[in-house]
């Protein structure tokens, strides 16, 4: 249901030009600097609140650089053995 309901936030991230990846209710966004990742995220906050009426996590929202970054358990250092 989620990826359902939250299509409209990927449709409005792909208007405003960024990356992201999205699993049901996680989501990454990537921007170029710290100052577009507060902007985004008090941006979608709004987006989110007004249009869908959702409220970000603010224990988990957050913006960190991509070497401080996980995702579904995943980081940038994680280590994968075949």
């Amino acid at each position: 249901m989620a990826n359902i309901y939250l299509d409209v936030l990927d449709k409005e991230l792909e208007r405003r030009g960024h990356k992201f990846v999205r699993y049901a209710d996680d989501c990454v966004v990537m921007v170029k600097s710290v100052r577009a990742g507060e902007r985004a995220l008090e941006s979608l906050g709004r987006f989110l609140q007004k249009r869908l009426k959702l409220e970000l996590n603010q224990k988990k929202s957050r913006v960190v650089s991509v070497n401080q970054c996980k995702f579904l358990g995943f980081s940038s250092s994680t280590k994968f053995v075949s």
